[in-house]
């Protein structure tokens, strides 16, 4: 495949990418039996890393990492460095099931709350008769026998897409670990978009998506659950911003999170 322009948010890498080439490139990948571990990162990504350099060092290791958010967009063309446009999750997911109906591969969904990843599967499949989509049962908490049952049934239907919905940084970890055991080419952590697929969260209008404002309509939906996470544990991102926006203007393009990138990846 051709190599990507990876670029640096904030100490989070981004891959200059489209939508449709996203899913070019998972085709091939399934066509050409290689491996593609592809993780849809968003804002809490960025500040997740900066608590955790494992998992910094884990997504710059990632073969692909897609900007699934509005706000990574802006921050990319404000740093100089603009992204080709957003990679929902979502939409990602929807288009596994178009591939499917395509050429024939098994998609396969696991994690979730119990009975979220069937009832998503029978939406996907409604909509795209002629895919191939399986829900495989995940055990919560999954364990290491329970995970060699969950592989095994991967393996079962011969899966070659792996959509993860275990959170993050779980799924990317999960698929870094067991992609190739588990017999799929691809493999995407999708978060909670299994939930949206099937109904029980509400997706936002897409004039709020557009906008960015998503992670608005998320809040009004789940105001006790996302509050901590969007006002307290995010909230550093927008300083970080005006921080890395301050060193290029005064220090020039190569920033201290450039350089902590390079060591990150030696």
């Amino acid at each position: 495949m051709e190599s990507l322009k990876r670029i640096d948010i904030i100490g989070c890498p981004f891959d200059n990418i489209s939508f449709l080439e996203t899913a070019e490139r998972i085709k091939l990948a399934i066509c050409e039996n290689k491996y593609l571990r592809i993780v849809t990162a968003n804002v809490d990504f960025v500040t997740k890393i900066r608590r955790d350099p494992v998992f910094a060092k884990e997504l710059w290791g990632a073969d692909l990492v897609v900007a699934d958010g509005v706000p990574i967009l802006w921050a990319a063309t404000v740093l100089g460095e603009p992204l080709k446009g957003r990679v929902n999750g979502t939409d990602l997911v929807w288009k596994c099931a178009e591939i499917s109906s395509e050429i024939g591969c098994v998609v396969a969904l696991i994690g979730a709350m119990p009975g979220v990843a069937q009832r998503a599967a029978d939406k996907m499949q409604e909509s795209w008769p002629k895919a191939k989509v399986h829900a495989i049962s995940t055990p919560h908490p999954l364990r290491d026998e329970s995970n060699l049952r969950l592989l095994e049934n991967i393996r079962a239907v011969n899966a070659k897409i792996v959509l993860v919905a275990l959170g993050a940084p779980s799924q990317e970890r999960w698929i870094n670990a067991y992609l190739q055991e588990c017999g799929a080419n691809v493999g995407i952590g999708i978060g909670s978009s299994f939930d949206i697929i099937c109904g029980d969260k509400p997706r936002a209008p897409l004039w709020m998506r557009d906008k960015g404002l998503e992670w608005l309509h998320r809040l009004m939906q789940e105001p006790k659950r996302l509050g901590k996470r969007y006002f307290i544990d995010d909230s550093p991102f927008l300083f970080q911003l005006f921080l890395e926006i301050f060193k290029k203007r005064i220090f020039g393009r190569k920033t201290l999170h450039a350089q902590k990138k390079e060591d990150i990846k030696t």
